[in-house]
């Protein structure tokens, strides 16, 4: 379901600061019909200078990277130079290497929650890292569950409150800017495709809605079962992002 203007708005404003330039320049933007920003980043702080992104959000887009980028992705679409191949051609004489292309959605409101009678929701730390010691390290790098700034641990229940099982699932999310909610999902292996993720994302939705943030899902591209999760919570897609590190 499409987010309200609103908190589209403050989608936009969210990566505007982020991003590093004026407050309603992505909204001014899209309202003008869209149009690609740039955004040099020669005179950053060093611990920022070899990182380059480029974020394409309802119609309008933004590069942040170096003058060079900048410069040699000026001819190209921007459907072409959202393409991890694209970015890392363009780096090719900097060393660059993808950090990752990501579809972006977000939503505002939290699909219906029918509360389990059969898993508990922890907010223990050491019951997310638990469900991290059960999955694939790929896993672990793409979602980073323990790292997040919240977490909500599924763990098996017998319907009085006491634990019946190891931590199944695990979501949380991280604040970016005091105005998005960042959600990650992780199923153990032997237990996926059967709701787990879908019903702990719901739980840090709630959550972060409460606290005020909008929830923001970035599934990789090619990553079906993330978009698949996305579809059942009612995420809106929105853009993408593409990011690449680079020598000097």
């Amino acid at each position: 379901m499409p987010v309200n203007t609103h908190t589209r708005q403050i989608i936009e404003l969210a990566w505007s600061r982020i991003l590093g330039i004026e407050d309603g320049a992505i909204t001014e933007a899209s309202a003008a019909g869209g149009h690609r920003i740039e955004v040099p980043i020669d005179d950053q702080p060093l611990e920022d200078d070899r990182i380059a992104t480029f974020v394409r959000l309802y119609g309008t887009s933004v590069l942040y990277g170096p003058s060079w980028l900048l410069d040699a992705a000026r001819g190209l679409d921007d459907e072409v130079l959202a393409l991890e191949s694209t970015m890392i051609r363009l780096g090719a004489g900097h060393s660059a290497r993808s950090l990752g292309e990501w579809v972006l959605y977000y939503a505002d409101e939290v699909p219906e929650l029918d509360r389990s009678s059969t898993v508990a929701v922890s907010y223990e730390a050491a019951d997310a890292q638990e469900v991290e010691a059960q999955c694939p390290a790929d896993d672990l790098t793409e979602v980073g569950l323990s790292g997040l700034d919240s977490t909500f641990t599924l763990i098996p229940d017998d319907g009085a409150g006491t634990p019946a099982g190891r931590p199944v699932a695990g979501a949380g999310y991280e604040e970016w800017q005091g105005l998005i909610a960042h959600l990650g999902v992780l199923v153990r292996p032997d237990v996926r495709l059967m709701g787990l993720g879908s019903y702990a994302g719901a739980v840090a939705m709630e959550e972060a809605v409460t606290e005020g943030l909008i929830p923001q899902w970035r599934a990789a591209l090619g990553n079906t079962g993330a978009q698949r999760v996305a579809a059942s919570l009612g995420f809106e897609l929105a853009g993408s992002q593409t990011t690449m590190l680079f020598d000097q």
